[in-house]
């Protein structure tokens, strides 16, 4: 494997340029904390990753099923400051997660942003009253009134680790990841066939590679965007011959396979 390394020997750090899974999470559901015709409903949240692709929201069991909507803000609540930058629609029903989806949007781990919910008419908004979600809070009622210990069920979608490789040609192309956390280690493996291979053991084992038998290649810290480039000069021999997977070691989260 020492050899294999080699392969990489010419990486360098440049300026930083999918399957949808959960990125924040609020899962504990008490009471009915909003609804009923009730407006201005909103949820403040803090991302993880670089990138927003949904959101959902649990309804407790009450009332009957109806379209509701979930936007998200950038900036401030609506109408104090916050512009749109993503919506879903859809159709709710009681005891359930209502999940919306949308083209993946940018967004700064770290900042603060809004989940607003429409009004609904018969059912009612999951939530807790003891602070269950240390980065964000409820807003509700006229003016988005503010309840800081408190927060709604709900959680939010990231687009997942992203690989992207680009380049005018093979042997000098860069590699880009987005959607990983911010300062984390990602690992950039090959394999000869974009084929299932199980990790045995180690850091991430039991997870499954998209590449096999795959071999590591480097380790490279994202930035504070939870992404990263990188600059690679391959030897002739690896053109047309590898398949390139980039993985997540902290959360083990993989991403697209791309050939070179």
């Amino acid at each position: 494997m020492k050899s294999a390394l080699a392969l990489f020997a010419a990486v360098a750090l440049v300026t930083p340029l999918s399957a949808q899974t959960v990125d924040v999470d609020q899962p504990i559901n008490t009471t009915c904390m909003a609804g009923v015709g009730q407006v201005d409903l909103a949820q403040s949240f803090i991302p993880n990753t670089n990138n927003c692709a949904g959101a959902g929201v649990f309804m407790r069991p009450l009332g009957t099923a109806e379209v509701l909507t979930i936007s998200l803000y950038e900036g401030g609540l609506p109408g104090q400051g916050g512009t749109m930058i993503a919506s879903g629609t859809g159709f709710a029903s009681p005891d359930l997660w209502f999940d919306v989806f949308w083209p993946a949007v940018t967004v700064i781990p770290g900042d603060t942003y809004y989940l607003d919910f429409s009004v609904a008419s018969s059912m009612c908004y999951a939530g807790d009253t003891a602070n269950p979600y240390a980065g964000g809070q409820v807003y509700a009622n006229p003016g988005y009134g503010s309840f800081p210990t408190f927060d709604y069920t709900f959680h939010t979608f990231t687009e997942g680790l992203s690989l992207t490789v680009t380049g005018v040609s093979c042997p000098q192309l860069t590699f880009n990841v987005t959607g990983a956390g911010r300062f984390s280690r990602v690992a950039f493996l090959s394999g000869r066939s974009a084929a299932s291979f199980v990790v045995p053991n180690g850091v991430c084992s039991g997870t499954t590679m998209g590449v096999s038998p795959p071999v590591l290649r480097a380790i490279v810290t994202t930035d504070g965007t939870g992404g990263l480039s990188v600059f690679v000069n391959l030897p002739p021999v690896a053109c047309g011959t590898l398949f390139l997977q980039a993985v997540e070691l902290g959360s083990c989260l993989t991403s697209n396979v791309e050939a070179l």
